[in-house]
């Protein structure tokens, strides 16, 4: 309860740091491969220019350089399907502390492996490693800033931790133009990766200080004084801890994974399946921007520099204009709007930017700034709602047993969609073309909105305990409990 009542404390905001500094470097790493690639692509990289011939992919040809360059572009995201789900259940099993800090070093190790790479297999090999680690920051720590939060500022705060990867799109863009003018063109991609693990190797130490949420010492393991400690740390008062200690222990020992979530699995699914809808469409579009520049006129240059040098600004104007202006528009309102109607609100937009791109692209395509302004609005919004509620939303629907592996189920499944469209989206520009790629994601983010309608409960301003309530008719039964403070803790 003092924690839940708590204000904006020096606390919430050291660990939101800490949380975010993490989130930085995952956007760091995902998106500086948008500066990198053409470089990869050319003599100075693996001269993957050179790979001639097709190879058949679901029934249709494609040149097999498409499949090679969709590989690498969606390696860490395939191995951030794989982490998310790993440690998000051992982050419950075990603890949030006790692994925290260890997502972030193979992080650390594997970029510098794949600044080193020799060839395009080391450079997948190593980006999937890279993706492991980044998967297993997504479900530790989300739950770890909600734990900590109070209700009233909890959306703020976790959204602040994921708003970070603004910061990582905008340095990644801004790495990659420094790095082509410091180095040569052979050496500057090495550059840009490595940078990546400098502002990791910082928070390691930082994450190893931090000591286990509240909750999960104290409705997990038992610990009271464990759980007063924590709450202390972070509000700078003192905490007595509930009648639930007694009972904790036997919880945690007899407690079923699977019939837990079989009780949440309207949660399971909306959470999953949005954020499935979201990261294909998202990470589809963001990681293959430069082509999308290029393909439009803009990034194309008659020299190789020439070309990474626009693909650079327009990745730069598209994060500083549109994407980290949405990530903090979210951190602003999400207490106030709610985080479901944000999530409704921006795939909404989304769908609508996305069919007008598909409808009109032969005549956008010749009016750069109307393309521009079109598709930055689906960037914006896309921030503003989907892409931050989606990361919220499972750390509050999920009870603290098993929170973490709720939110590493969803994460998990999400960034499988993301690494699909972006391994095929290449593929599919050539099958369906760009407008008919365009008009795809509009079904999709349609779709999204309404999943969203029928599985999300908003859970603003209420208490993890409330709004972790588990539904208890169905699909159309999951309205938080009206009561409020530690009735509710005693109800449940």
């Amino acid at each position: 309860e003092p924690l839940d009542k708590s204000g904006l404390k020096m606390g919430h905001v050291k660990t939101m740091f800490v949380a975010g500094m993490g989130f930085f470097t995952d956007a760091y790493l995902l998106f500086v491969l948008t500066v990198a690639s053409p470089i990869l692509a050319s003599s100075y990289g693996f001269n993957l220019s050179a790979i001639k011939g097709t190879s058949l992919l679901f029934g249709y040809t494609v040149p097999t350089v498409q499949i090679i360059e969709g590989a690498i572009s969606s390696a860490v995201l395939f191995g951030a399907f794989v982490g998310a789900m790993i440690f998000g259940h051992i982050a419950d099993r075990w603890g949030r502390k006790k692994v925290y800090g260890l997502e972030l070093a193979i992080m650390i190790v594997f970029t510098i492996l794949s600044a080193l790479s020799v060839n395009y297999v080391m450079m997948i090999i190593t980006r999937f490693i890279v993706g492991i680690g980044v998967g297993g920051d997504y479900p530790i720590s989300s739950t770890i800033m909600s734990e900590y939060s109070s209700s009233k500022h909890r959306g703020k705060l976790v959204s602040m931790v994921f708003a970070m990867q603004g910061f990582g799109l905008v340095s990644g863009a801004l790495v990659g133009l420094a790095s082509i003018y410091i180095l040569p063109l052979a050496d500057s991609w090495r550059l840009m990766l490595a940078f990546g693990a400098i502002p990791a190797i910082y928070v390691v130490y930082l994450r190893r200080k931090l000591m286990e949420t509240p909750r999960f010492s104290l409705q997990v393991e038992g610990d009271r004084g464990k759980a007063e400690k924590a709450i202390g740390t972070i509000t700078g008062s003192s905490a007595s801890a509930s009648s639930q200690t007694a009972t904790a222990k036997a919880r945690y020992q007899t407690k079923d994974y699977a019939r837990m979530l079989r009780k949440y699995m309207v949660f399971v699914l909306g959470t999953t399946i949005s954020w499935f809808i979201f990261d294909m469409a998202f990470y589809g579009t963001t990681l293959n921007n430069g082509f999308i520049l290029q393909n439009i006129g803009y990034g194309s240059a008659s020299t190789l520099k020439g070309t990474i040098f626009n693909t650079a600004i327009g990745d730069t104007v598209l994060a500083g204009i549109f994407a980290l202006p949405g990530y903090w528009i979210a951190v602003g309102t999400i207490d106030w709007l709610g985080r479901r109607t944000l999530q409704i609100i921006g795939f909404a937009v989304m769908a609508l930017s996305y069919i007008v791109l598909g409808i009109e692209y032969s005549f956008l395509k010749t009016d750069l700034d109307l393309f521009i302004v079109v598709f930055g609005v689906s960037y914006l919004f896309g921030n503003i709602g989907p892409n931050t509620t989606t990361f919220i939303l499972p750390t509050e629907l999920f009870p603290t047993e098993i929170r973490s592996t709720g939110h590493g189920i969803a994460a998990s499944i999400a960034k499988l969609g993301a690494g699909i469209f972006t391994f095929l989206f290449l593929i599919l520009g050539t099958i369906l073309g760009q407008s008919g790629e365009f008009e795809l994601l509009a079904i999709m983010a349609a779709l999204g909105a309404v999943v969203t309608i029928l599985t999300i409960r908003e859970t603003k301003g209420l208490t993890l305990e409330q709004s972790s309530e588990a539904p208890s008719m169905g699909i159309w039964d999951f309205k938080a409990p009206a009561t409020t403070g530690m009735n509710a803790s005693k109800e449940q």
